[in-house]
């Protein structure tokens, strides 16, 4: 019975020093102000697709300030196939990213319009790519989405998974919003960045530099 209770509080004690390395370092005050700032500056807008959640105070540092439960995009002209949980600044983005970017795309590709984006994953509260001790992903503070492909207008649908070395046109569709994925995100990997990667587009606004002017895309 004293050998178990010892390895009960081992695997506590070394447990919660593991989850404090994962999660705690990272509560930067500069999230909270850009929430704050992005809807005060109505950086989305409520309506169709779109509701306001109450704040996420998960383990370690993970969590929204001022999280939105996001269904569709452009007052709900692209629906998703599932919800995405994201701030504030994701939200606008996406749609800017969406409506300026993969709308025209796909007009001039396939003469459709897209009306449905496919998502795989949004809040979570993870290390990057899952693995034990690396730095808090951005899908920590609902500052990144996984898009893994498209259904336009004329029922056609368009994945990464298959689309990105697959015909010619969707390799020049999703190039396309690949390429201007990198002008509004700071982070953008898609499936020549590496094996996570083959069947989704990571997108995030992190700071990779003090004054996030830095942009990585692969």
């Amino acid at each position: 019975m004293a050998a178990i209770v010892v390895i009960g509080a081992l695997v506590f004690l070394f447990g919660g020093c593991a989850n404090k390395a994962l999660y705690s370092w990272r509560d930067q005050a500069w999230r909270k102000d850009a929430e704050a700032i992005c809807l005060a500056k109505g950086g989305y807008e409520a309506g169709p697709g779109v509701e306001r959640l109450r704040r996420i105070n998960d383990k370690g540092a993970c969590g929204i300030w001022y999280p939105l439960k996001v269904s569709s995009a452009l007052q709900g002209y692209v629906g998703f196939t599932r919800d995405a949980t994201l701030n504030c600044p994701l939200t606008s983005t996406l749609d800017g990213w969406l409506y300026h970017v993969v709308q025209p795309a796909a007009a001039r590709t396939y003469g459709a319009y897209v009306t449905e984006a496919k998502i795989l994953s949004s809040y979570s509260c993870r290390t990057r790519n899952g693995k034990a001790y690396a730095k808090a992903s951005e899908h920590s503070f609902g500052n990144a989405i996984d898009v893994a492909g498209f259904t336009l207008s004329d029922g056609r649908t368009v994945t990464v998974e298959h689309g990105w070395r697959g015909a010619a046109a969707d390799r020049a569709f999703l190039r396309e919003a690949h390429s201007g994925a990198c002008k509004l995100f700071t982070t953008v990997i898609g499936p020549d960045g590496d094996r996570q990667h083959q069947d989704h587009f990571h997108l995030d606004l992190a700071r990779h530099n003090k004054d996030g002017t830095y942009r990585y895309c692969k």
